[in-house]
């Protein structure tokens, strides 16, 4: 008993006010300059061309991690005894504890450390994780917080990397693919459709010029699906892009003499049309 009582008292060091001031002092400075990083750098990416929006954006996380790294590194030799036996005998009380105290937020902290390194979504990406969809707005130690089309925040555990995919639509790039459809009836000439909604994507104001623009016609039971498929110049401006392309498409199909078909909701609620 009274050599656990002597290992336990060798494992710190003495602690007086100067140590405490070092300890407080560490511990504002890395909070000021996290509280700096996170909001200059994504104000500063608003400003740079969409091509360095997102790298910047990326550095917010890493930025915070090594400065968590470095307060550790900087606090715990103030406090304990740092040794090669006084840290094994640390490292398996610590996992004791997180084994039993706190085994989830040890889980989605793990995972977020792997999500920095592997890189299933960054800060900008817009992604899909269950059935929220939106851009990532911050990439924390935990959490990813996702920015829905509705204005919401979405806060989503890292550990749901190990059980759900994760779709990214931009993946790290500052355009992503937008979809517009259209139904068309049968019996009428399919030759000029395709070329005509592919001029409405060329001459919209929201289109990436260096990204091509593809139009996919499908047979279906009931028409024909078209999809015109463009990239937007900045993955923000996705949803007017769409609306769009949907209401130049549809009014050129109608000025071209194209009947578009109506579909009863019931077929489009329950996907058997694509």
């Amino acid at each position: 008993m009274e050599d656990r009582t002597e290992r336990i008292s060798n494992l710190f060091n003495t602690i007086n006010g100067w140590v405490v001031a070092e300890i407080a002092l560490g511990i504002v400075l890395v909070w000021a300059f996290v509280q700096i990083a996170q909001r200059v750098l994504p104000w500063l990416a608003d400003l740079l061309p969409a091509k360095l929006r997102n790298p910047t954006l990326n550095t917010v996380p890493i930025l915070r991690v090594l400065a968590l790294l470095l307060l550790i590194l900087w606090i715990v030799p103030l406090i304990f005894n740092v040794t090669l036996q006084n840290f094994i005998f640390i490292a398996g009380a610590m996992s004791v504890a997180i084994g039993f105290a706190i085994k989830d937020l040890a889980r989605s902290m793990i995972a977020g450390f792997f999500a920095l390194f592997e890189k299933p979504y960054r800060q900008g990406d817009w992604i899909k994780i269950g059935d929220d969809y939106g851009e990532v707005i911050t990439v924390g130690t935990r959490a990813v917080q996702l920015r829905t089309p509705d204005d919401n925040v979405v806060t989503i555990a890292h550990d749901r990397i190990w059980t759900e995919n994760i779709s990214n639509a931009n993946d790290g790039f500052g355009t992503l693919m937008c979809v517009a459809t259209f139904y068309v009836m049968r019996d009428q000439p399919m030759d000029k459709i395709a070329p005509l909604l592919k001029s409405v994507a060329q001459t919209s104001p929201y289109l990436d010029l260096d990204r091509p623009v593809i139009v996919i016609g499908k047979n279906e039971p009931l028409c024909m699906v078209y999809k015109l498929k463009a990239y937007p110049f900045e993955p923000r401006n996705q949803f007017a892009f769409i609306t769009d392309l949907t209401e130049r498409g549809n009014a050129a199909l109608f000025d071209a003499g194209v009947v578009t078909a109506s579909i009863p909701q019931e077929l489009l609620s329950s996907n058997q049309l694509p």
